[in-house]
């Protein structure tokens, strides 16, 4: 017994090694493919995202090829349509960009007259300022062009990866589970299948209320920045509806751009502060208040939980990863429920 026992402990530390190398060597793996899990990651989302029309489509007697064909096609007219909407009004922030600086220096000159700087001297030291910020080589023009058609490119054949695994996925959907029994017997496959189908419950509710509580963010602030005059308050409500899908920091990163609008519009510290308060309320509200009470638990997630998932997630692949931060480890937390000697680690991320 003596023995058993001291083989026990013995064995107990290389397992935690053991598992911590799996950890680390699953990580490194998944960072160094990213190319090809962020496409697959997002297609995994999307295709959670669109269980709910999939299967009110199929309710209808809907043909499978017909009910994809509807919903990809949807979901790239909402692309193009957004996709439009930035390029538009990034285009005519470019071009009106001049009007903003002069209105803002000439603001700053004037600030800047209690302290004995005239306002010729003030809209000197401003563009000079500027100038330099301007002409610092802060990387030559050829690397900073290729990376950007690096980028660019970049994303275009993830959109394409993402739409080509989103396709497949929604062919296989209807025949899965015969699949999965064929493939691992009933029983297994009944345990894969309740698993898969818990975590696709949680994960479509998730994102389906996140995405009506991000919708009423984005409506609000539009309308709120349309009613201050603040130029491109269509273009900001996007921004807040997307942005709003990354939990804690979203709502701030959102507030950022339609304040400095409003500063460089109007040259106004006081206006923007009154704009920012405003969209600060807007958030508070919605986010801490509206959401709770509609989500609950939402994905029982402790809070502190999700800060690291952010990070990082946000470490591993980008502004993409802070997005599936909160899904991805939701999907984790649920399978290791199904693992009894993982339920300490299950209990201590649970919101509970």
């Amino acid at each position: 017994m003596e023995q058993e026992s001291a083989g026990g402990s013995c064995s107990r530390p290389q397992e935690i090694a053991a598992w911590l190398l799996i950890v680390v060597l699953v990580t490194l793996i998944v960072k160094t493919l990213s190319f090809i899990f962020i496409p697959l990651s997002v297609a995994v989302l999307v295709f959670f995202a669109v269980g709910l029309p999939m299967e009110f489509l199929k309710r209808f007697g809907v043909p499978p090829w017909l009910r994809i064909l509807l919903v990809v096609s949807f979901m790239l007219d909402g692309l193009y349509w957004v996709g439009g909407l930035l390029q538009g009004n990034i285009m005519e922030f470019v071009r009106q960009f001049p009007l903003f600086k002069q209105k803002f220096s000439e603001y700053a000159a004037l600030e800047l007259q209690p302290f004995g700087v005239t306002v010729d001297q003030g809209k000197e030291i401003l563009d000079a300022f500027v100038g330099s910020m301007e002409g610092k080589k802060m990387a030559p023009i050829g690397s900073f062009l290729h990376a950007a058609g690096g980028s660019f490119f970049q994303f275009v054949g993830n959109f394409v990866w993402v739409v080509l695994f989103l396709i497949f996925m929604l062919a296989e959907r209807d025949g899965m589970e015969n699949r999965l029994q064929n493939a691992f017997g009933h029983r297994r496959a009944g345990k894969i299948i309740r698993v898969g189908g818990k975590i696709s419950q949680s994960i479509e509710e998730y994102l389906g209320l996140k995405t009506l509580i991000s919708l009423l963010a984005g409506v609000l602030t539009a309308i709120a920045l349309w009613l201050f005059g603040v130029q491109f308050a269509l273009l900001w409500g996007v921004l807040t509806f997307l942005l709003n899908f990354i939990p804690n920091v979203g709502a701030l990163l959102a507030t950022v751009p339609p304040v400095i609008m409003a500063l460089f519009q109007t040259g106004s510290t006081g206006f923007a502060l009154l704009v920012a308060s405003v969209l600060v309320t807007i958030h508070l509200v919605v986010g801490n208040y509206l959401e709770p009470k509609i989500m609950g638990r939402g994905l029982n997630l402790s809070p502190l939980v999700v800060l690291f998932a952010l990070i990082f997630w946000g470490w591993m692949w980008g502004g993409v990863g802070m997005l599936l931060a909160v899904p991805i480890t939701a999907a984790v937390n649920i399978a290791l429920e199904e693992y009894d000697p993982a339920m300490p680690l299950v209990k201590m991320i649970s919101a509970e």
